[in-house]
């Protein structure tokens, strides 16, 4: 996909370019009028009509951007509508895992089986909210230097007992000894929790997760490497695009909605990097590389 450093600027000479053209039909027709030589008449229509038509064509696609503009401002105007009252629900439910000490078993398994519940819509509804954002323009609040070494080993710390839970190994493995980049701290902890949880996802258990840090005079590198079941040759081309999950991803991930690796590469992106990634057809795994 190639990226434009501006939309308007493409615009503009899409736009300033068909209007030259039809200018020049049109003073090349008048000019065959007044000389009485209309040998070049036919090509000097068609060529206004071919103008005409890409014009059109340039008119239809900017209103079907500004509507969708306008849709994902809807959408994203109800996803943060509905994050409040659920993060009202999911304090409500911590309130009762604190103080079901003298409940039946059955019953804290219960609320605790809400709790995991409400934290996965929260997280799913966060993640349409941000992508909308970021699909219409930047969405960090806080860009400061930190240290990209010290935000991955929180993020592998934090997804632990998600690792534990599946029977998965996260190892870390820093190559240096501080990396200092200029990112925004939550949404950075944001796209590495993606990349991980995909990674024990989809890690065939028992098995290891690697997660590396690799710096160099002029760049910093993220590798994340799974020994899982891989992406099919089906699912390479809609990796990264947004609502789109694989053949298996309902098997492996039943609550993902499809956002996750679409999501860090935009939040990646708004920070000048670029998400590649690279999986084994012998089911070797993936590797993800930020």
């Amino acid at each position: 996909m190639l990226y434009f450093p501006s939309g308007r600027l493409l615009r503009a000479v899409l736009y300033g370019g068909g209007s030259a053209l039809l200018l020049l039909d049109i003073f090349y027709l008048v000019r065959a009028l007044f000389i009485g030589s209309f040998i070049p008449l036919l090509p000097i229509v068609a060529g206004m009509f071919t103008t005409l038509g890409l014009l059109a064509i340039f008119y239809a696609e900017q209103q079907a951007r500004a509507e969708d503009r306008r849709d994902h401002t809807r959408i994203a105007r109800v996803a943060h509508q509905l994050i409040t009252p659920l993060k009202a629900l999911q304090d409500h439910v911590e309130g009762l895992q604190t103080n079901a000490a003298s409940l039946p078993a059955d019953v804290r398994l219960q609320i605790k089986q809400m709790g995991t519940r409400a934290a996965v819509v929260l997280e799913n509804i966060r993640d349409l909210f941000l992508t909308l954002q970021a699909q219409q323009g930047e969405i960090a609040q806080d860009v400061r230097v930190y240290d990209l070494c010290a935000i991955v080993k929180e993020a592998c710390e934090r997804v632990q007992s998600l690792a534990s839970a599946h029977n998965v190994e996260v190892t870390y493995s820093p190559h240096c000894v501080k990396a200092p980049v200029r990112i925004d701290r939550r949404l950075m902890l944001i796209a590495l929790a993606h990349l991980l949880e995909n990674a024990l996802f989809y890690t065939l258990t028992p098995g290891r997760v690697k997660v590396t840090v690799l710096r160099s005079k002029k760049q910093v590198r993220v590798v994340v490497q799974d020994r899982g079941i891989g992406i099919s040759a089906a699912d390479a081309s809609i990796v990264t695009r947004p609502f789109a999950r694989g053949e298996r991803a309902e098997q492996y991930d039943p609550d993902g909605i499809g956002l996750g690796l679409a999501l860090t590469r935009l939040i990646v992106e708004e920070f000048d990097g670029r998400l590649r990634w690279q999986s084994d057809a012998s089911r070797a795994g993936s590797e993800f590389e930020i």
